[in-house]
């Protein structure tokens, strides 16, 4: 099947929003800014969402639920991550002359619990969060889930009925594995289903002015926006316009990334970077992760040689080759690469599917 570029272009956007929001988040603890603030409301208004209902649009819930394929392409990438993490936090402990046990522990047990941020209501007590590949563990369970319910009647009430489950036991416990997080997120993967089945882009093409009420209710968003998180099932003092705004601001960033689609420069990188997107996430999470501890004294050192740039700037440009360097080296691993790049696990079935047509039928031309 040809891919379709722009959702690539959207992936690429909402990837680089991620090391962008997170930057921004890491600046504004550094000094607290409005711009930091502003592009944190802006980045969390869409990016995660966005990477449930694509997810979701190229879903087929009413097939069997593909164990291989979704525990290589989501568990396994997870453990992988986390054992790089486990390895950078170690090596960074020995420069720093800590204890490397204390350190293995600490985030062993991030890692063993899967939250994207630290919790009082854990279970049990866990000091770190492991961060952005909760979002690998909820979309196992997201799919798991949306498989389950659309075997059912009414499928679209166990999707709100798991939503608000999901929602409401967070506010007492918060489970390992990102459970509750997989839970909410299943109602973002249906809506992508549902886009998809009913053909919403080309009734958007042929209505064009829902362009424009997705982008007054996008900007709505981010004005009132309160601390969205998807990975704690935190939607702030307003969750049903975070939850809306959230659908508005990926309609709008699939609009952006249809234009960008017509500029062949615009087109080819970012699309580059959407198909890479996985890797990317998980590159960032190590380097988020082992580097955690070190991010103030980097920024306040970048404050010092470059005074008149803006200290997000500097953190996003510092983090981004690390982040595509470390993608690029997953690229290259044989047999893991296929879990952080799905489009070469494809090829290569089509590869071997051509060798054994050619076998079957060696006069065919």
């Amino acid at each position: 099947m040809k891919r379709i570029r722009f959702f690539d272009i959207a992936k690429g956007i909402a990837i680089l929003a991620v090391i962008l929001g997170h930057s921004a988040i890491e600046a504004n603890l550094f000094m607290p800014h409005r711009t930091a603030q502003i592009i944190v409301s802006i980045c969390f208004s869409f990016h995660m969402p966005l990477f449930f209902i694509l997810s979701g649009y190229f879903m087929h819930p009413e097939r069997k639920f593909r164990w291989a394929k979704e525990s290589k392409q989501l568990l396994c990438t997870y453990a992988v991550t986390a054992l790089c993490v486990l390895i950078g936090v170690t090596c960074m402990a020995t420069l720093n002359h800590e204890s490397r046990v204390l350190a293995l522990r600490q985030w062993g047990m991030a890692a063993l619990y899967g939250s994207g941020d630290v919790s009082d209501l854990t279970l049990w007590p866990v000091d770190f969060r492991i961060g952005a590949i909760w979002f690998l563990l909820a979309l196992f369970w997201a799919r798991l889930l949306l498989h389950f319910f659309a075997k059912l009647p009414y499928t679209f009430i166990w999707v709100i009925a798991c939503f608000l489950i999901g929602y409401g036991s967070s506010r007492y416990v918060w489970l390992p594995w990102s459970i509750q997080a997989g839970m909410c997120a299943v109602a973002f993967l249906y809506l992508g289903y549902l886009a998809k089945k009913y053909d919403v882009l080309d009734f958007v093409r042929r209505v064009p002015y829902i362009w424009i009420i997705a982008f007054l209710i996008w900007i709505i968003d981010i004005v009132f926006f309160d601390g969205m998180s998807m990975a704690m099932n935190s939607y702030g003092p307003h969750p049903i316009l975070a939850v809306v705004g959230s659908i508005a601001g990926t309609l709008c960033v699939i609009g952006i990334s249809q234009l960008f689609d017509k500029v062949a420069v615009l087109g080819d990188t970012f699309s580059r970077i959407g198909q890479a997107s996985l890797a990317i996430l998980c590159a960032h999470l190590i380097e988020d992760d082992v580097l955690l501890q070190s991010w103030q004294s980097y920024l306040d050192m970048l404050r010092t040689l470059f005074p008149q740039v803006p200290l997000v700037l500097l953190s996003f440009i510092v983090r981004l080759p690390i982040d595509f360097a470390g993608a690029a080296l997953l690229h290259y691993v044989p047999k893991i690469n296929e879990w952080f790049y799905p489009q070469l696990a494809k090829q290569h079935q089509l590869n071997r599917a051509g060798i054994v047509h050619k076998r079957a039928f060696p006069l065919e031309k």
